[in-house]
């Protein structure tokens, strides 16, 4: 399950850092990182690295999606909202260097998105930062305490209450997420 837990993060990690549109670096599992290392060692050499303001930024709205307030039956709505926009073969855009606000404003304009979240009780916002939140929380939730640290944030108990409270939808959630990045098998 914590190879899983990780999975999860990066995926939402390059989702916060605006890179899902490129989601080659989701296949493999990573070590619990730093919010600012995640996208960074995610994009391998042929990207470019982050800026000093974006990783500030993303470190700070990193913070702010691990502290985000998620609603108790947020895992199998996120669940089936992926999967229909899977369904839909919608992919947000995205950007190396994103921040949260701009990720949020361009779901906000994805054609065929919005009726989508607004099925799964999701706006934009509670959207990308449900999901965002998810993944940080599920990937640090895991960290034995002698590994935490000053760079490492500690998740919400109340997000992490609610992502063990019913460890098989968390299961579905990250199935659904592998299979978004995973090449078609059509």
């Amino acid at each position: 399950m914590m190879n899983g837990m990780k999975k999860i993060a990066l995926a939402t990690a390059l989702l916060a850092g605006g890179i899902m549109a490129q989601p080659a670096g989701a296949q493999t599992a990573a070590p619990a990182q730093t919010p600012a290392q995640a996208p960074t060692q995610a994009q391998g050499t042929s990207r470019p690295n982050l800026t000093p303001e974006q990783v500030t930024t993303l470190q700070r709205d990193m913070n702010t999606a691990l502290h985000y307030k998620l609603a108790a039956n947020v895992v199998p709505r996120l669940t089936s909202a992926l999967k229909s926009i899977q369904a839909a073969h919608i992919q947000p855009p995205g950007r190396l260097g994103m921040s949260l606000e701009e990720q949020i404003d361009m779901v906000g304009k994805v054609p065929g998105l919005e009726p989508i979240l607004k099925t799964n009780g999701f706006t934009p916002r509670e959207f990308v930062m449900s999901l965002t939140c998810v993944g940080l929380t599920g990937s640090l939730m895991n960290v034995p305490p002698g590994q935490a640290s000053s760079t490492i944030p500690t998740p919400d108990a109340a997000n992490v209450a609610i992502l063990k409270s019913n460890p098989q939808q968390l299961q579905d959630l990250i199935a659904v997420l592998r299979a978004e990045h995973q090449p078609d098998a059509q």
